[in-house]
């Protein structure tokens, strides 16, 4: 439930209504808002970002591959399957 009133304990007043444009204007709008205000990545920044996405899998799974390694081998170290 939103609060409509102020510090003050003053009610605020309602917003005013929005103009109902056409479906064509309200596209428009949103091209001018949204799509022509992107920055679009280069094509080497999305070259260095993909290949930065690729060294982070490949560390984490390293990383989990170790750890499994490690705990397997911890597991055959308790039920004596480690001669």
């Amino acid at each position: 439930m939103t609060d409509t009133t102020s510090a003050t304990g003053k009610e605020l007043p309602a917003p005013a209504p929005r103009a109902r444009r056409g479906v064509i204007q309200f596209f428009k709008e949103v091209r001018r808002e949204g799509i022509d205000k992107v920055t679009w990545p280069t094509v080497r920044e999305t070259y260095l970002t993909t290949m930065m996405v690729f060294i982070m899998v490949g560390l984490t799974m390293l990383f989990f591959f170790v750890v499994d390694w490690v705990l397997a081998y911890g597991e055959r170290l308790l039920i004596g399957a480690v001669s």
